[in-house]
């Protein structure tokens, strides 16, 4: 896949790179800081949901490089091992973030808006807890995958 003769990996890479660790940092916080969940929720869902496509479409459009320069070798392996890992919690924490979103209770300082209790607080401690370590997981990955793909990068312009 190209954009006007450029590969779209090193384009769409981008995305993922700055929508994952929003995600994360955003599921954290509307996680643990109660107070702050009525003004993150669209925000925490919107950048889930948008970081779990950015990295579908960055594992698509790589396959498609690689597959297109005949890439191959233990450092791309090792890059696209991670970059699958880093795929699937992207969509579980986008899943995770849903059903917070549908579950936490919602508590607004805006007068005039009334609140809603929880949906079913049987969840919302483990949600409380699972968001921030599926969070956490996903930085760490974000982190592993592009370092796995620049040493991949790197190691080949090298040659």
């Amino acid at each position: 896949m190209t954009l006007n003769g450029i590969p779209l990996h090193p384009l769409v890479v981008h995305a993922a790179v700055v929508f994952a660790p929003m995600a994360a940092l955003s599921a954290i916080l509307f996680a643990v800081v109660p107070r702050w969940r009525w003004a993150l929720r669209w925000p925490t869902l919107v950048l889930a949901i948008a970081a779990a496509g950015s990295v579908q479409f960055a594992a698509m459009t790589g396959g498609s490089l690689k597959h297109q320069l005949g890439l191959q070798g233990t450092l791309i392996h090792n890059h696209e091992m991670w970059a699958g890992r880093l795929q699937f919690v992207s969509w579980v924490l986008a899943a995770v973030v849903v059903a917070a979103w549908w579950v936490f209770p919602v508590v607004t300082p805006v007068d005039g808006r009334s609140n809603r209790a929880s949906r079913l607080s049987v969840l919302v401690k483990p949600l409380i807890v699972s968001l921030p370590v599926l969070a956490a997981v996903a930085l760490v990955l974000v982190y592993l995958t592009g370092d796995a793909g620049a040493k991949a990068v790197w190691a080949a312009n090298a040659q």
